[in-house]
């Protein structure tokens, strides 16, 4: 009876601190690729919807200006590795890059959640994405059915290192090799990581071949800077031009039969899924899916106006 009676007396006196742990104030910083992309606007949407819906989260958001500039998100990362932060969530610049400082953050104890883009290693508790190979099918998918299966196409990057960019450039390989063989890629360029850079990029690859029938962009930035290209030397509609993303300047161009294909991600859920990821790893909750893949659809003139794909592509819904 004696011993029943401590226990009671423990629990009772354990309970307090229980509460004060479930009450804890999560402290989560996002680090998102750039802070000049409507895309990031449409992931903190999800982000804010998942921190509200939680109610017990301080988040941080802070990125760097462009996705061409890893050492400013480098610094922003080793600001944030210090006790008293629970998770951080990065959308990495360079996949190798990025690593070591993430280590350093795991090992301080923080846990880290890969959004968007993949890291190399296997310090991060999970990774939410786009199944960026698959969405880089897609693309190739629709400049096939566009061309018939034949002619000359040419593909702009943004900045080698980028995980995101890179496997959606080599899912749109894979998928003309083996589906598409006539249509030949004859220019596969890296434009850099602003709109600027990239649309005097894709000027230069007009000029060099003139008579291409198609042209892939694999992001925001470098579907903007293609198209103000293509209007630039009156080319817009005449080539074949399948982007990735949506801002308001590129649904104009995909109505207006500028721009004939589209791959739409769904950042909104990335950051929402995200936060939700960093929230169970704090808590130590069991890991069923190291790697959750987000929604990737190929948006087209004749869809557009669908309810669905309206709110995917809508950054103040």
């Amino acid at each position: 009876m004696k011993k029943i009676f401590f226990v009671l007396i423990a629990w009772l006196l354990l309970l307090p601190v229980l509460a004060h742990a479930a009450d804890k104030v999560l402290n989560i910083v996002f680090i998102p690729k750039s802070s000049d992309q409507v895309f990031w606007d449409l992931m903190r949407n999800g982000v804010e919807k998942a921190v509200t819906e939680d109610g017990n989260i301080k988040l941080t958001w802070r990125g760097p200006v462009h996705n061409a500039d890893t050492d400013s998100q480098i610094r922003i990362l080793q600001v944030y590795t210090q006790p008293g932060v629970d998770a951080i969530l990065i959308a990495p610049t360079d996949r190798a890059r990025l690593l070591e400082p993430v280590r350093k953050a795991v090992a301080l104890g923080i846990k880290v959640i890969v959004v968007d883009s993949a890291l190399d290693g296997n310090y991060h508790t999970n990774q939410v994405a786009t199944d960026n190979i698959n969405g880089g099918k897609l693309a190739a998918k629709r400049m096939a059915d566009l061309l018939g299966k034949r002619g000359r196409v040419m593909m702009l990057r943004t900045l080698a290192g980028s995980a995101s960019t890179d496997d959606r450039a080599q899912g749109f390989i894979t998928y003309l090799k083996e589906y598409a063989p006539h249509i030949t890629l004859v220019d596969d360029v890296y434009g850099g990581g602003s709109t600027g850079k990239l649309r005097r990029s894709a000027a230069a690859m007009l000029k060099k071949h003139p008579a291409v029938d198609g042209v892939f962009a694999v992001n925001e930035s470098s579907t903007d800077g293609m198209l103000r290209a293509l209007r630039e030397q009156g080319l817009a509609g005449k080539i074949k031009f399948v982007g990735f993303d949506s801002t308001d300047l590129l649904i104009q161009g995909l109505e207006s039969g500028e721009i004939h294909g589209l791959v739409v991600q769904n950042p909104y859920q990335m950051g929402y899924q995200g936060i939700k990821a960093a929230v169970a790893a704090i808590h130590q909750a069991p890991i069923k899916d190291r790697t959750i893949f987000t929604e990737a659809i190929v948006v087209t003139r004749e869809n557009v106006k669908q309810p669905a794909i309206q709110k995917l592509i809508c950054s103040r819904c």
